[in-house]
């Protein structure tokens, strides 16, 4: 998925992301349907008629339903397209979007005045909310384990017993790499530029188990035909939040619109579509603190 860059924590509770990205820019659209009545909110888009988000491609289950969709022009589900297409109906708007830098992002390089919202499955930090805007969590996420189906892991001990993999640049990364959150670290941890290849690495028998979100290893899973599974998470307490341009006005005007989708059960209805199941019923691995 989305690669994203951290800073050090002050403490293990602290959130950062996931993911892996692509510097390819291109543009799709699709019509959301206006609400019976018409609009109700005035969006004060910036391209009249028009919803514009930015994602970072791939982005499985959230932007498409595979890790190898990264043509705009050809995707048409996903949860936050979907969720997407909702915001733009409630403001009686098409939605169009385009494929970003996640690094570029969340590092607040994307042109306030180019786009309304991002949805591209960011966490939430201290860091990032001083560059960038960020709604309020629409999505909760910690670290799964994906490995190969039948593989049995209950316990931290058999944890320590695998050869896993990480993406560069991710929480995943640092919380098993880093040594900075105490018992977490595992020295046979493989770091791999991008989650293709990382997830590769597991088909091929190159490593036991991928750690990232717990929801983009879910999608993984149900992409497999039985072949892998989620056999655990790791807390973390990550959320996902929509990005705006700092300081632009869009937060007071789309944080109520996803307000209202995570109470009606909007949001959660699209988890359960496209994810097969809920995060939540993951068994959590507690790790040990030093």
């Amino acid at each position: 998925m989305k690669m994203r860059t951290y800073a050090a924590l002050a403490m293990a509770g602290a959130i950062l992301i996931s993911s892996c990205g692509s510097d390819t820019k291109s543009t799709s659209s699709s019509s959301g349907t206006t609400p019976a009545g018409g609009a109700t909110v005035d969006c004060k888009p910036v391209k009249a008629g028009t919803l514009s988000v930015v994602t970072s491609l791939p982005g499985p289950n959230f932007w498409g339903t595979t890790n190898a969709e990264v043509d705009p022009d050809k995707i048409k589900s996903g949860i936050e397209f979907d969720l997407a297409n909702l915001i733009a109906a409630k403001c009686g708007l098409k939605m169009s979007f385009r494929n970003e830098s996640f690094d570029a992002l969340v590092a607040g390089q994307i042109a306030a005045d180019s786009y309304d919202i991002s949805l591209s499955q960011v966490t939430i930090t201290a860091d990032r909310a001083k560059v960038v805007d960020f709604s309020q969590g629409y999505f909760k996420s910690d670290q799964g384990l994906l490995v190969k189906a039948g593989t049995v892991v209950k316990t931290w001990d058999d944890v320590k017993k695998l050869k896993l993999g990480v993406q560069a640049s991710t929480t995943a990364e640092y919380y098993f790499t880093s040594g900075e959150v105490p018992g977490w670290k595992l020295d046979s941890t493989k770091v791999f530029p991008d989650l293709s290849s990382a997830y590769a690495a597991l088909n091929a028998g190159q490593v036991d188990g991928i750690i990232i979100d717990t929801p983009i290893n879910l999608g993984q899973a149900s992409q497999s035909g039985g072949k892998l599974e989620v056999v655990g998470q790791f807390k973390t307490g990550e959320e996902y939040g929509a990005i705006y341009g700092l300081g632009n006005g869009k937060k007071a005007i789309f944080d109520p619109i996803l307000q209202g989708f995570i109470d009606d059960g909007t949001i959660n209805g699209l988890i359960a579509k496209y994810l097969g199941g809920d995060p939540s019923t993951v068994p959590f691995i507690d790790v040990p603190t030093s």
